[in-house]
């Protein structure tokens, strides 16, 4: 989706992959959604750690977070229910992500 510019913000991929979409000012206002996701169950430790990453994260930001979304999958085949169901919820205005 953002590759193909669909999204009405700017978007990067960093040289370590980690897709960072750049809100503007009026985006950000309001509560954020907090999404982690790790490939496989014997990696379900890590979503502890992302989350609290993430939470310093919108601390920092003066975000509220309002939901914690933890998903555990293979990123390969691009079936993430979780991610989808934030990206068509119309109040996810904000998603931070690890």
């Amino acid at each position: 989706m953002w590759k193909l510019g669909q999204l009405s913000m700017p978007v990067e991929q960093l040289p370590t992959g980690t897709v960072m979409v750049h809100p503007s000012a009026s985006v950000t206002k309001g509560g954020a959604v907090s999404y982690a996701r790790v490939s496989s169950a014997d990696q379900k430790a890590h979503l502890d750690r992302q989350i609290a990453r993430l939470s310093e994260f919108a601390a920092s930001r003066h975000l509220t977070v309002t939901d914690i979304v933890k998903e555990i999958g293979s990123g390969l085949n691009g079936h993430r229910r979780a991610m989808l169901k934030i990206l068509r919820n119309p109040a996810s205005r904000t998603v931070t992500g690890s």
